[in-house]
């Protein structure tokens, strides 16, 4: 197969990325999720799209150096917080809402839990 998702239908699920940076960030994302599935994906369905959304996302995140910001405004004082979170914490994140959305027959478990250094669900 091809591709997972196309950049239309990244678009469509809200996706972020420009249009020149997604064929990299999406075949880095098919990658890491055939990683996480030991390629067992044999059809496309809107989880694996679903799931394809997160992890460009996470990437494109990631190769820009961009940090979630949020901010508070009270009474004239504004303060702004920048997220530190790491590469890892981020793809684990990313990991463990791919394992609630995927069937377990599709996510092998312990490849996520070794790979950012978590326990085993089991």
């Amino acid at each position: 197969m091809c591709g997972y998702i196309t950049y239309e239908q990244y678009k469509s699920l809200g996706g972020t990325a420009e249009q020149s940076a997604f064929p990299l960030l999406e075949r880095l994302a098919r990658k890491k999720l055939d990683y996480w599935t030991q390629g067992r994906i044999a059809e496309v369905d809107d989880d694996i799209r679903l799931c394809m959304l997160l992890l460009i996302d996470a990437m494109g995140k990631i190769r820009s150096g961009k940090k979630d910001v949020s901010s508070v405004s009270n009474d004239g004082v504004s303060v702004t917080y920048a997220s530190a979170q790491t590469e890892e914490q981020l793809m684990g994140s990313v990991y463990d809402q791919v394992v609630e959305i995927l069937p377990v027959e599709l996510v092998n478990l312990e490849v996520g839990s070794c790979s950012f250094g978590r326990q085993s669900r089991f």
